[in-house]
């Protein structure tokens, strides 16, 4: 009991100096509280609008028909769009892009009509300047929308007028079957809604992440100005020490994870559809992971200022082996394996199920599993590797002492 005691006197000692040391730097603190509380709502509202709405579109009607002037009046009646004017010429048309006047062209061929007439397809080039992916898809949204009623309604005149003349279209009848696209996670289909749910999680990572270089860092630059030692270390050993320093983080950790993932997206009206019973439970093993992570990443941070390195060249490879921007199962195996190796990868996939998409606990079991996993990876990583430093630190010094008696 004795043992237990100590151990566990160690592991609370260890835990109130790391409070001690993150509280007092501001270094610490920015990326402890001022990163989770701003960088969510910055990416917020830079996401706020979710779309872009009556998108200026030019028309170049080489048809002048009624069907093209029926297709251009439901575009300028769509949300998305407004017909900001005709144009004689495609030349004229980019004239017009080029000044600003219009960030799209739609381009009515001459035979347009004819092809519909005779029953083909019709082809309709559309020209977008991609400056701004939101106006390219709602220009696409306006555009498909408008082409799946029309021809909705091309097909039911065509059915109407078959069937007056006693004929069978394509030697039989053609279904008459409505689809309606039903939204069931993201029902806004919204940019922010997509991506946010995503990204709020890496900011947790990140932030926690980078918090724990920049305390290791300090501490390496502390035990340089003092001769090897850290005057502020606790004596504890290597297990005892990683765990007073995950207890630290990870109550550090819980309002912020509360805000970010369950207040944030409340904010911004984005889905609300998971539990938040089920959704800190599954945080858990993704803090743990992560702090655990930060623990062997700090190993390779001696300065502080590389803190800043880390973020910029890490930040950008999490968030693409998560699968926010290209869906894991299209990633060549490498990829596949080099993501699964994160927390980040596995808690995005988890928390957006529950989140956007209301799955339970249960069925987010294979990254709830992988976390606690990685959790104990990390663990026995990190404890391997305080178990090496510790042991050059005391050959070091047994070194330096019988050199010291030599001389003496």
């Amino acid at each position: 009991m004795t043992k237990i005691w100590r151990y566990i006197t160690s592991v609370f000692s260890v835990c109130k100096r790391e409070f001690h040391l993150a509280y007092r730097d501001m270094g610490v603190m920015l990326f402890f509280l001022a990163l989770p509380i701003a960088y969510p709502i910055l990416y917020a509202l830079i996401y706020n609008r979710e779309f872009v709405r009556e998108v200026p579109v030019v028309v170049v009607d080489d048809c002048r028909s009624a069907t093209t002037r029926e297709y251009a009046r439901r575009l300028d009646a769509s949300q998305y769009t407004e017909i900001a004017g005709y144009a004689a010429n495609m030349q004229e048309a980019q004239r017009a892009m080029a000044q600003k006047d219009c960030y799209a062209i739609i381009h009515f061929p001459e035979d347009f009509e004819a092809l519909i007439g005779r029953g083909e397809s019709a082809h309709l080039p559309i020209y977008c300047d991609m400056s701004l992916l939101l106006r390219y898809k709602s220009v696409l949204m306006a555009q498909t929308d408008v082409t799946a009623s029309m021809g909705a309604d091309i097909q039911a005149q065509m059915m109407q007028l078959a069937s007056m003349q006693g004929l069978t279209m394509n030697g039989g009848a053609i279904p008459t079957v409505k689809s309606t696209p039903v939204a069931m996670g993201n029902t806004s289909t919204g940019v922010a809604s997509a991506l946010l749910p995503g990204i709020l999680v890496l900011i947790l990572q990140q932030s926690l992440v980078l918090g724990i270089c920049m305390l290791a860092a300090g501490s390496r630059e502390r035990a340089r100005a003092n001769g090897g030692i850290d005057p502020m270390a606790i004596p504890a050993s290597t297990s005892a020490s990683i765990a007073g320093k995950a207890l630290c983080y990870f109550v550090i950790y819980i309002i912020p994870s509360i805000y970010i993932l369950k207040y944030v997206p409340m904010f911004f009206s984005f889905p609300q559809n998971g539990h938040t019973l089920d959704i800190m439970i599954f945080m858990i093993p993704f803090l743990l992971s992560t702090i655990f992570m930060g623990m062997v990443i700090q190993r390779f941070i001696h300065e502080r200022e590389s803190v800043f390195l880390l973020f910029v060249f890490s930040s950008i490879l999490f968030l693409f082996l998560s699968g926010l921007s290209w869906p894991r199962y299209d990633m060549s195996q490498l990829w596949t394996t080099i993501g699964g190796c994160f927390p980040s990868t596995w808690a995005i996939n988890g928390y957006v199920a529950m989140k956007s998409n209301g799955a339970e606990l249960w069925q987010v079991a294979r990254p709830y599993e992988m976390l606690w996993l990685l959790s104990a990876i990390y663990f026995i990583v990190a404890w391997g590797i305080g178990q090496i430093e510790r042991r050059i630190v005391n050959k070091n010094g047994s070194m330096a002492q019988a050199s010291e008696l030599k001389n003496g």
